[in-house]
């Protein structure tokens, strides 16, 4: 299965004398059977869309393209009664096919299942995604539920424990969330952000407990430099990182030396709660530095 350059090293072109081969990688890698002719422009019109989405999938799959009017053979082998017609092979097995041309979400969506059984990390991403989608739409409890429960079956999903926690964290059970993070003792790079988060609330230990809406309101009324920095860590803390940190810039900015530069030490710190190169880190960087300068 020798491929014509080194771009094409997923795009075979199949005859008799390398279906076999063919076959035979499917045992570790799917393989898309595509059937085609010159003569069919739907053909020519999904090529590059399938192509393009080969390449991107950077070997998770494998392209056979046969020629059906030079493979009749391939092609009755594989029964293709229209074109263009594609068969899905995965461990030497036909499991699936499409008839007609397609579209690029139709070929993503038509290869997601198989994609997902042979890295779960592809499955991982897409349940994120989905309670992400549930927690938007006001569906949080069920969403909750999933993680907790994906969690018990997958403790070593840092990234579900790192959804559950924001999900806790945005909810003001703080004591939960904590609880979740205590959970994993060892220096992991998806919880690192949310024990920085922690640590902003630990500077508010000694301060009287009030809201997160009563600070809000204080705020945007006419706050004190105490009402800023309470609201600016505690909102950074649940994930409103833009909310917060505008309000420790309000502070630096009206009450500069207000608790030995108290401002600006907790600008630093709601930036380690962000991931290195974030735009908003960035961006309210250069804000403090002018202030500063």
């Amino acid at each position: 299965m020798n491929s014509a350059s080194s771009t094409q090293q997923f795009i075979i072109d199949v005859t008799p004398a390398n279906l076999q081969q063919i076959l035979q990688a499917s045992m570790q890698t799917p393989v898309i059977v595509d059937f085609w002719a010159d003569w069919c422009q739907p053909c020519k019109q999904m090529a590059p869309v399938l192509e393009k989405l080969v390449r991107e999938l950077d070997g998770k799959v494998l392209l056979a393209k046969v020629n059906a009017d030079e493979q009749q053979a391939v092609a009755a082998q594989f029964q293709v009664r229209s074109l263009p017609t594609l068969k899905l092979v995965v461990q030497g097995r036909l499991v699936d096919e499409l008839v007609g041309a397609q579209t690029e979400t139709a070929l993503r969506q038509w290869l997601a299942p198989v994609l997902a059984e042979a890295d779960p990390e592809v499955d991982a991403e897409a349940f994120i995604e989905q309670v992400r989608l549930a927690i938007a739409h006001g569906h949080g409890v069920e969403a909750e539920a999933a993680l907790r429960d994906a969690l018990v079956h997958e403790p070593a999903r840092h990234g579900f424990r790192a959804l559950l926690v924001e999900y806790l964290l945005g909810e003001g059970r703080l004591d939960e969330a904590q609880s979740v993070l205590a959970e994993i003792a060892e220096d992991v790079a998806e919880l690192r952000p949310f024990r920085a988060r922690f640590a902003l609330l630990a500077e508010l230990k000694e301060s009287t407990p009030i809201s997160l809406a009563e600070l809000s309101a204080r705020v945007a009324a006419t706050p004190t430099p105490e009402d800023l920095y309470q609201y600016g860590l505690r909102a950074a803390a649940a994930g409103q990182f833009e909310a917060g940190l505008a309000a420790l810039l309000q502070m630096l900015r009206d009450h500069r030396d207000f608790g030995d530069g108290l401002a600006r030490a907790a600008l630093l710190k709601v930036f380690d709660c962000l991931p290195k190169g974030d735009p908003l880190a960035s961006e309210y960087r250069r804000k403090m530095f002018n202030y500063l300068h």
